[in-house]
């Protein structure tokens, strides 16, 4: 074969390879068309059936709908409760402080702390008091009573004195002037409170050392004294000033000042190691009736559930609570209430 013979051949391979690819090509399309105009007519009957079905009357759908409505709640099993403007200031979680006074119209039922401690056959009290005028909310002196006991009945000692618990406005004032006049008002400042924005108005919270040996002495100065810090969040107890929190509380170490504030707060509270104002601010952000709930378990295996609800500035607030359960609702004396309900 010489060179002209073999371009003519290439030349007609050439053109036979592209006829064969234009014929395959064309192949494919056909049959995309044709599946295509398939897939179209099937849709089209599967449409014209579903009208068929509908106009019948056959309702049936799928077990699952994007458009079936959300179960309604069983309104049985929750319980509404309407709550006042003032309601807010009511309760063992109140935040009183600089930013936050003490609402006065609260009622609270006071007792007498020098007769209402408990006796025992020897004649000994679980706690000794510094003058016979002190008072307490009824709930506050029984939670006092177990605390201080339990304490006795272990270590024999009784040395616990309360020197002070409720005062009226008039008698903070009074405090906070001798102070201003001994210490000048800057240092007064920094362990009194103004009148209206101290815890010892609400009733829950007491001053408490040692007297031993015609000597008045701090609990922490008091090794056989110290498991009283150890057991006050088991009888709803807190530490209210600690040292570790002076820049939020804006009040000095106080290692004698306790406040009451129920039992599942204050183990987490002690726990995690928050003051009252971290805890109320936790609650207000993270743990809302609409979102996540705190849920806490006690060393005396109660559970309990805790979220907050904020109040809308004026007018009624609806807070939602469980039914069938042991619950509190105490406003928070800033912006809302917080339940507590017992749930194991």
């Amino acid at each position: 074969m010489n060179y002209g013979q073999r371009g003519g051949y290439r030349s007609r391979r050439r053109r036979q390879q592209r006829m064969i690819k234009t014929i395959i090509l064309s192949f494919i399309v056909v049959a995309i068309l044709v599946g295509t105009v398939v897939l179209l007519l099937a849709l089209k009957g599967r449409s014209e059936r579903a009208k068929e079905e509908e106009l019948s009357g056959n309702t049936e759908t799928s077990s699952v709908s994007t458009d079936a409505p959300e179960t309604e709640p069983d309104e049985s099993k929750f319980i509404t409760l309407s709550l006042s403007e003032e309601d807010m200031h009511r309760g063992d979680l109140i935040l009183v402080n600089a930013g936050n006074p003490y609402l006065f119209s609260e009622k609270t039922e006071l007792k007498d702390l020098y007769s209402g401690r408990k006796k025992y056959d020897n004649g000994a009290r679980a706690f000794q008091v510094s003058t016979t005028d002190l008072k307490l909310s009824e709930e506050v002196l029984d939670k006092l009573n177990a605390l201080t006991e339990a304490f006795y009945e272990a270590s024999g000692e009784r040395g616990l004195l309360v020197k002070s618990a409720y005062r009226s406005y008039e008698e903070q004032k009074e405090i906070l002037d001798y102070r201003i006049e001994r210490d000048g008002e800057e240092e007064a400042l920094k362990k009194v409170a103004l009148p209206g924005e101290s815890e010892h108005h609400t009733g829950r919270a007491f001053d408490m050392s040692v007297y031993k040996d015609g000597v008045n002495t701090y609990i922490q100065d008091e090794p056989d004294y110290l498991p009283v810090y150890e057991d006050a969040h088991k009888y709803g107890f807190i530490l209210r000033y600690p040292e570790d929190k002076v820049a939020i509380t804006g009040i000095d170490y106080e290692s004698w000042h306790f406040r009451y504030v129920g039992v599942p707060h204050a183990y987490y509270m002690y726990t995690e190691g928050l003051c009252l104002e971290e805890y109320i601010l936790l609650l207000a952000e993270e743990y809302k009736y609409d979102g996540t709930h705190l849920l806490i378990d006690c060393d005396d295996g109660n559970r309990y559930e805790v979220y907050y609800v904020p109040a809308p500035g004026s007018g009624k607030t609806d807070v939602i609570i469980p039914a069938d359960c042991e619950y509190e609702v105490s406003g928070n004396n800033v912006d809302g209430f917080i339940v507590t309900a017992k749930i194991g």
